[in-house]
């Protein structure tokens, strides 16, 4: 079983959330949704007690869905950021009466082979820079994470390898693979700032070609804005919720 963190009353309805690559705290700024839902927060690869697992999506989709049925309700909300926000696309197009809604927030759904093989060209760098504790420490900081999320943080990284990193990039989801997408018809909300790259606002565009899909693009936001901007981030959580049902105000 795919291990998870979990806040809030287990009598409430369920909220899944999909943290970004090697960030396990992404959402630190919503959980105070815990007051009114069952956080569950999986440990996906890259992160926390994965941090050292090469990302597969196809054997973590399953992987989470085993964790959804050992749940045993019957609908539940989902929200995914980033590499967690391609996986919320993935579920909800296999199993979409799964879902009381869902959310995408920064999802980068068109990939180029080019851009793919830039990124991997990093990989090797990037996981020595997660090693170094101060710049972590500083970055924990910069993001709102408490001093125990930013320590755990720093604790997981240093298992983060080359394969790893470049595995977050080399299983990036196209959407094009995923026709099944455009009959999926809960509520669902696609969310990108409106500082991030070119080829991520195009896609909010093409999951908002789906009319059950909001799209908002934040302004003055960057890719991390759950945690940089995460009071904007709820307000819109908040009155996108809303408008599905009252039990869902928070």
């Amino acid at each position: 079983m795919i291990a998870y963190d979990e806040y809030g009353n287990s009598d409430n309805p369920i909220l899944l959330l999909l943290h970004g690559a090697g960030v396990l705290d992404t959402f630190s700024g919503q959980y105070c949704l815990a007051k009114r839902f069952h956080l569950i927060i999986p440990h996906l690869p890259g992160a926390g007690k994965a941090a050292g697992e090469v990302y597969e999506p196809k054997r973590v989709v399953y992987e989470i869905f085993a964790l959804i049925d050992s749940l045993k309700k019957p609908q539940i909300g989902l929200i995914g950021h980033s590499l967690g926000a391609q996986l919320a696309i993935m579920l909800v197009c296999e199993r979409p009466k799964q879902f009381k809604f869902a959310v995408f927030l920064s999802a980068w759904l068109n990939p180029k082979p080019s851009m793919i093989k830039w990124y991997c060209s990093f990989a090797a760098i990037s996981a020595k820079m997660m090693k170094l504790n101060w710049l972590i420490q500083l970055q924990g900081k910069y993001w709102h994470l408490t001093k125990p999320q930013t320590d755990y943080m720093v604790k997981y990284l240093k298992r983060i390898t080359p394969q790893v990193y470049a595995s977050f990039f080399e299983n990036t989801l196209n959407l094009q693979e995923l026709p099944d997408y455009w009959d999926v018809n809960i509520p669902m909300l696609a969310v990108c700032g409106n500082n991030e790259l070119r080829d991520i606002k195009k896609s909010l565009h093409t999951l908002g070609e789906n009319s059950h899909c909001k799209i908002v693009v934040l302004p003055k936001a960057n890719h991390d804005f759950p945690m940089r901007k995460y009071k904007e981030l709820n307000v819109l959580l908040k009155g996108f919720m809303s408008e599905i049902a009252e039990k869902y105000d928070f």
